[in-house]
């Protein structure tokens, strides 16, 4: 389990590609890299969107890989998600541009909670029977101003209240998401949505989102929160698993609550050579 964590390997992918392959809830658009009849590598297209690229060993040529499909590809405008950092390079040189990149960060689940509430805050379990718009408020609160923010831009009501319902429904059958509230308004003021997917890779626990009200920071609250979800995840998994973009300061919070981190992975983008200086 250790090399599965910590190795630098893409831990996100889709194990057995030809079952993948058969799996048309998200796309039909997976193909298989083949040079001379022999598969080298997979990857999906969404347009002019290429992601989860990977190789096959023996297969290990990754300037070979990216020149026949970058070729293959002319001089349209594209997106590569999930590019591992010894790719980077090689499409930097291509004329592509980073334009955000994440880590995956793995723990493992907790024997038991380390932390405590401060007594003024309670506990809730996240299931959306609770007021979706004081979470949705909430969240937003809490990632004002954030490096997300600024990279991603600010989400609308009803994208934020999207995502919100979409991560719920995705962890329904293992929901581990909670919210803290604060006793004496009774607003909620931190939560963690968190969950294991019908269909998460290596069946890992994954933490979504996970935010504190800014008045209430510096109590614990998401430190309580991390840890609370690694104990509550302990009978459905060996690891807890989240993603965060590289120099937001919150990775510092997940490594003081046990999260190691994995390879980074970048979002790059490549325009035509007319728009190119």
């Amino acid at each position: 389990m250790n090399q599965v964590i910590y190795s630098n390997a893409d831990i996100e992918m889709w194990y057995d590609w030809a079952a993948r392959l058969n799996d048309t809830k998200l796309t039909e658009d997976c193909f298989w890299i083949v040079e001379e009849e022999r598969r080298v590598g997979g990857i999906l297209k969404l347009g002019n969107t290429l992601m989860y690229p990977f190789l096959i060993p023996p297969f290990s040529d990754r300037e070979k890989f990216w020149t026949g499909l970058l070729d293959s590809l002319g001089e349209k405008d594209a997106h590569i998600n999930g590019v591992m950092q010894q790719d980077a390079d090689i499409l930097l040189a291509r004329g592509f541009e980073s334009r955000v990149v994440r880590r995956v960060m793995c723990s493992p689940v907790s024997s038991r909670e380390t932390l405590a509430l401060a007594e003024r805050y309670s506990l809730h379990p996240f299931d959306g029977a609770s007021d979706l718009n004081e979470i949705q408020e909430l969240i937003r609160s809490a990632y004002t101003g954030s490096l997300d923010y600024e990279m991603f831009g600010t989400p609308s009501d009803e994208e934020l209240r999207g995502d919100i319902q979409y991560l719920l429904d995705v962890y329904r059958q293992r929901n581990l998401s909670v919210y803290v509230a604060d006793k004496h308004s009774g607003k909620p003021i931190g939560v963690c949505i968190a969950g294991v997917g019908e269909k998460m890779p290596l069946g890992f626990a994954e933490i979504a989102e996970i935010g504190v009200e800014p008045s209430h920071r510096g109590r614990g609250i998401a430190e309580f929160m991390l840890h609370h979800v690694k104990h509550q995840a302990r009978p459905y998994t060996d690891v807890v698993k989240l993603c965060v973009t590289v120099g937001n300061l919150a990775e510092n919070l997940y490594r003081k609550a046990g999260f190691q981190g994995g390879p980074s992975f970048a979002k790059m983008s490549r325009m035509p050579r007319a728009n190119m200086k």
